[in-house]
């Protein structure tokens, strides 16, 4: 849950480097160099006049940091900050297939909130409908037969308890690709909103999909997803999944000092610059 609320424009000044905010400065430094790497602007650091400050770029969406700040950056509009907000929502849902309702954003509900709030909407409305079941194999020490009896292991096993048999058989599990992503999604989530109704609903998601485990490697069980008619409901869903652990969506932004972060690049016009800055790289504090 953040603490402490930024929200800017794009194109426009965050704060200025100086030592009485020594964290904050090493932590959207970080941020910085990170947007750097990937060659994504959203935070950088410029100089003017031998001071150094923190400017945002043409992306916007969110950055939660680890010392509980929410940096929101939205689209510069003659409607000033609920209409950029609205921009932002209305550009998630078009990336992951939601339908957009304006009057679904609250006024006080910053876009993370909103991110948040889409797919916890989207992930209980699959579990209203029914999530998908697979058959897994699955070998185990019963007291009964079921399945296929593995007998060199059952013999290895149960050469002392004769009550027990050694079997493989198949389960009709949740425990499914889509099933996996979307509990570890509902984990890191819940963990960020503080908003009471996506808490919940991230809570109960959890709770429901307790038999599904969490996965080891996010982007292996992206492989596996199949795309038919029965998942289609599951579309929008892992979307936003996509955009928080698939890199190859080139929205998300990780780094030591970032929890979570989402930038989408908008059509902005640079408003902050009007003299000639040089972009610097952060010097470690």
């Amino acid at each position: 849950m953040y603490t402490r609320h930024l929200c800017v424009s794009a194109n426009d000044v965050i704060g200025w480097v100086t030592n009485e905010n020594s964290d904050s400065t090493r932590m959207l430094g970080e941020l910085a160099d990170d947007c750097v790497t990937c060659g994504k602007e959203a935070v950088a650091v410029h100089e003017r006049d031998g001071k150094r400050f923190f400017v945002t770029g043409e992306y916007c969406g969110f950055a939660f940091l680890t010392d509980g700040t929410l940096i929101e950056i939205l689209p510069r509009t003659e409607g000033g900050t609920a209409e950029g907000r609205r921009k932002l929502c209305a550009e998630l849902c078009s990336r992951c297939g939601y339908t957009y309702d304006p009057s679904a954003v609250d006024g006080d509900m910053n876009f993370m909130e909103y991110f948040i709030s889409v797919f916890a909407e989207e992930t209980i409305r699959i579990i209203k409908s029914g999530v998908l079941s697979a058959y897994a194999s699955r070998e185990e020490n019963l007291t009964a037969v079921q399945g296929t009896i593995m007998f060199s292991e059952n013999i290895r096993r149960n050469l002392v308890h004769r009550e027990r048999i050694y079997v493989r058989h198949d389960v009709f599990t949740p425990d499914r690709a889509e099933n996996r992503i979307i509990k570890a999604a509902a984990a890191m989530l819940v963990k960020l909103t503080a908003n009471p109704r996506s808490s919940h609903l991230l809570k109960e998601t959890l709770s429901f999909l307790d038999e599904v485990r969490m996965p080891y490697d996010i982007a292996a069980e992206f492989g596996k997803c199949i795309n038919t008619r029965n998942t289609k409901k599951y579309s929008t869903t892992l979307s936003i999944c996509r955009m928080l652990f698939d890199r190859n969506e080139g929205t998300a932004f990780s780094g030591d000092s970032i929890l979570c972060a989402q930038f989408y690049r908008m059509c902005t016009q640079p408003q902050v610059r009007k003299k000639r800055v040089k972009v610097v790289r952060r010097k470690r504090i």
